[in-house]
């Protein structure tokens, strides 16, 4: 691989930590281990039915699932900067740039299907949603009710987002034009609840034209990133005491109309304290670590939970509060330990296939394979 090529992939490896030139926004690494992490906290809550917890911990722990959308402004600023000037001056390759992204998605989730689907029993109905699971495609289907990784619906509106990244930079890439697609985004979002909702009359929020407006909301971020860095002291302390004033909303019930432009108060000051400058309680080996196994960790923590369940350790006493607490430390840490396992075991698969490929190709006339000219 030439020089080149090696720094291209390195900057394309680089964008989901929120790199821009020289800048890497460190705390980004730490909003996403601890979005991560509050999901899980919220789903084993709901998922184990814990109905005896103390009433202050199912309080706390149910509005946490709000921490997906934080995902998505994330996603929506790191893409950009990974790829939003690459896109619009042309030197971006269309190809590395999907395969990078099914490459970094599809074989952890590929195999997490693959495991549903055989404790389904190989299930048509398994079947036909593990699919429509591994295209990745699924967030395009007409009823996405899909039980196969049912979590995997976010994944499914990211990688629709990369899907239309090119397009997104275009309607990104001015700020007046940024502007007018963040507004059309809001509308369209609202137009999911007054008029395209479903037949029962519920909202299906798993929509990537309904949550379309946090990934606007994170390349306008972007675009004003620069002028957010400059801020002064004065200025970065003004965001943290607007961003600690509204965490509260978390636990403010709002019409429904009402909830995304919620989540968006919430997380935005947030996202501009660590857009402004790095803080060592949100970037440091740890954060960073959890940061690295972050999506295994979102998609593979009911399947986890689950085999907690089986092995009767979700309730091990009368106290559900301590029951909570234990299948959430088990869950916390087997999610972990199988994402790296999985990681392990990709990377051996990967490397045996490629020396495959290479083993494979027709020799040149010196006896060399013509994939290995550089």
């Amino acid at each position: 691989m030439s020089e080149a090529s090696m720094t291209e992939d390195k900057r394309s490896m680089q964008q989901f930590a929120g790199v821009a030139g020289n800048r890497h926004y460190n705390d980004l690494d730490g909003f996403r281990a601890i979005a991560a992490i509050a999901i899980v906290v919220m789903h084993v809550h709901v998922r184990g039915e814990y109905v005896h917890t103390s009433t202050w911990l199912s309080t706390a722990v149910e509005p946490l699932g709000t921490f997906v959308t934080l995902f998505f402004i994330i996603s929506g600023f790191g893409m950009c900067c990974g790829y939003y000037d690459r896109v619009k001056n042309g030197s971006m390759d269309i190809e590395r740039f999907y395969s990078r992204r099914i490459a970094k998605i599809l074989p952890f989730f590929a195999l997490l299907v693959c495991i549903d689907v055989v404790a389904e029993g190989f299930s048509p109905n398994a079947l036909w949603e593990a699919f429509a699971d591994v295209t990745l495609m699924f967030n395009l289907l007409p009823d996405l009710n899909i039980q196969v990784i049912g979590v995997g619906w976010a994944l499914g509106v990211i990688f629709l987002f990369y899907f239309l990244f090119p397009f997104f930079v275009f309607l990104m890439s001015t700020k007046r034009r940024a502007w007018g697609t963040f507004v059309a985004s809001v509308v369209l979002s609202l137009s999911c609840i007054f008029h395209f909702f479903k037949t029962n009359g519920n909202i299906d929020d798993r929509r990537f034209i309904y949550q379309f407006m946090f990934f606007v909301a994170g390349g306008l971020l972007f675009l004003y990133r620069h002028r957010i860095e400059s801020l002064n002291s004065v200025g970065r302390r003004l965001v943290l005491l607007v961003a600690v004033a509204v965490l509260p909303l978390l636990y403010v019930d709002v019409p429904a109309w009402a909830s995304n432009v919620k989540q968006l108060v919430l997380w935005i000051p947030w996202m501009v304290f660590a857009i402004a400058k790095d803080h060592k309680v949100f970037s440091n080996p740890l954060t960073k670590f959890l940061s690295g196994i972050s999506m295994e960790i979102y998609l593979s923590h009911l399947f986890i939970f689950q085999v907690i369940r089986i092995c009767g350790l979700a309730h091990v006493s009368s106290d559900g509060t301590v029951s909570y607490v234990v299948a959430l430390a088990l869950t916390l840490a087997g999610v972990i330990a199988f994402a790296l396992l999985a990681h392990r075991c990709i990377a051996v698969a990967s490397r045996f296939i490629a020396t495959s490929r290479r083993t494979g190709q027709p020799r040149g006339k010196h006896g060399v394979a013509e994939g290995d000219v550089r």
